[in-house]
């Protein structure tokens, strides 16, 4: 369809964050000529309370916030794929 996109990949330490995952998505997306942006987002449990609200199992609820240096090797993997990513 054409419609610009913008390509969100959360980085949750232990899930998505081997370096070899990462490599599948920029392969995928890169060819895209629609998608403007990729952004990579650091995991972090601000959105816990809302499980807990609705009284939910939060799976992630251990997990630790992603910290900057995965982030950054993550953003430059896009980049090197051909993705405009930040």
């Amino acid at each position: 369809m054409g419609k610009p996109v913008w390509v969100r990949h959360v980085l949750v330490p232990g899930l998505t964050d081997d370096p070899a995952n990462i490599d599948g998505v920029p392969k995928f997306v890169a060819p895209m000529k629609n998608v403007e942006w990729v952004e990579v987002r650091p995991f972090h449990q601000l959105g816990a309370i809302k499980w807990k609200q609705l009284g939910l199992d939060f799976a992630l609820s251990e997990t630790e916030p992603a910290p900057p240096e995965p982030v950054a090797r993550a953003v430059a993997q896009f980049r090197d794929a051909g993705c405009r990513a930040r």
